[in-house]
């Protein structure tokens, strides 16, 4: 059986990113690459599209979608010129819309599913049109449907942040050039992990699963078991 997987990554442009500017945008290019691996290692059971949104508070350059729902065949590399860490942190906005939006593409497909990686490294201070609960309740829900959820985060608290998001899975990382590189290879080597776990799940289950509620129950049930522990299941 196959199924879509939306890969999200909702990327802080605040300006104290500008410290890791060149770490950030090889980091989002070389896991590109790792999604462009899974999707030739993987191809009998996913299907891989791309969207980074970033996100940041500035009248000058808005929170907006770098890339959005690509086939990973068409994806390119991000630029440093699309990159421009400026403004605040509207955390809950970037992460609310960009689940509204990824709800709206994936309702009336018969299995697809979203992975969604949050990096920031600093608080919320800037969101207008989402709250924390809000959010935790989307993701709370998401979950429910198979949907993986990480959380990646430099001088906050970021198991208190991730967990008053309902979001299990949360990696800190030391923003400067070694800690950067070291947090995208660490989340690299999970994401394929977590790839080769979905992958051996979907072989698994008959195509009638997503078909019946019970079946579509059962296995978002084992999808959401092969999200646990996604910082602490390397790639073999």
């Amino acid at each position: 059986m196959k199924t879509e997987i939306y890969n999200l990554i909702i990327l802080d442009e605040s300006g104290s990113m500008s410290h890791v500017k060149r770490q950030t945008v090889s980091g989002c290019n070389e896991t590109i690459n790792t999604i462009r691996s899974a999707q030739e290692k993987f191809a009998d059971t996913q299907t891989h599209y791309v969207s980074i949104y970033a996100f940041q508070a500035n009248d000058k350059i808005p929170s907006r979608y770098l890339i959005k729902n690509q086939p990973i065949a068409a994806v390119p590399h991000i630029s440093d010129e699309q990159y421009n860490p400026w403004g605040g942190t509207p955390l809950y906005d970037a992460v609310g819309g960009t689940l509204a939006d990824l709800k709206a593409v994936v309702k009336d497909k018969e299995m697809a599913i979203g992975s969604v990686t949050i990096i920031t490294d600093g608080m919320e201070n800037a969101s207008e049109h989402y709250t924390c609960e809000k959010v935790a309740k989307m993701i709370s829900a998401l979950k429910e449907e198979g949907w993986s959820f990480n959380f990646i985060g430099a001088n906050i608290d970021v198991q208190g942040t991730a967990a008053s998001l309902n979001i299990d899975n949360a990696l800190e990382f030391q923003q400067d050039e070694a800690g950067t590189q070291a947090m995208f290879a660490h989340e690299r080597s999970s994401r394929m992990a977590y790839y080769s776990r979905t992958s051996e799940v979907m072989a698994d289950c008959a195509p009638s699963a997503a078909k019946s509620e019970a079946g579509r129950r059962g296995l978002f049930g084992r999808l959401k078991d092969a999200a646990a522990d996604y910082f602490d299941k390397d790639e073999k």
